[in-house]
């Protein structure tokens, strides 16, 4: 049976997660990751599922949906985009600070270095404000 393939040029559609109930955020947002990337990573990046990838993306979900927890009324939902061998993982939520990473003459800190060990891994990251909190966007390289 010939198996068929998309064209080169398909980007595989964007998910959408539900995040709003707290006890299950974690969960469906790792789950997500991983179903996502299982199912529409490119043939040429191999399976990297057991791999520095996969513990990447998931400390990335985890940072982010923990800290919508921690610092809003909690994440709303993530979105998930690839597009040239790249990920874009996108958390929602209702508040209206923008995040930060300590200084490192902040010894005393002790909360951020999530977020700035998070930045480290990514290509880019920004922050959408609007009319019901912010959007905070991450794009993180998947390997070839």
């Amino acid at each position: 049976m010939t198996q068929l393939k998309p064209p080169n040029d398909v980007r595989p559609p964007s998910v959408t997660v539900d995040l709003t109930c707290r006890q299950e955020a974690l969960r469906k947002g790792r789950e997500a990751v991983r179903g996502y990337v299982a199912a529409y990573r490119a043939p040429d990046h191999g399976d990297d599922s057991r791999g520095d990838c996969a513990v990447d993306l998931l400390m990335v979900v985890f940072e982010l949906v923990m800290n919508a927890h921690r610092y809003t009324e909690g994440p709303r939902e993530m979105r998930l985009e690839m597009n040239d061998g790249k990920l874009l993982i996108e958390v929602c939520d209702g508040g209206w600070s923008s995040p930060w990473s300590p200084r490192i003459e902040e010894r005393d800190a002790t909360g951020g270095f999530g977020l700035g060990a998070v930045l480290s891994m990514v290509d880019g990251w920004s922050v959408v404000c609007t009319s019901w909190g912010k959007k905070l966007q991450v794009v993180v390289p998947l390997p070839r």
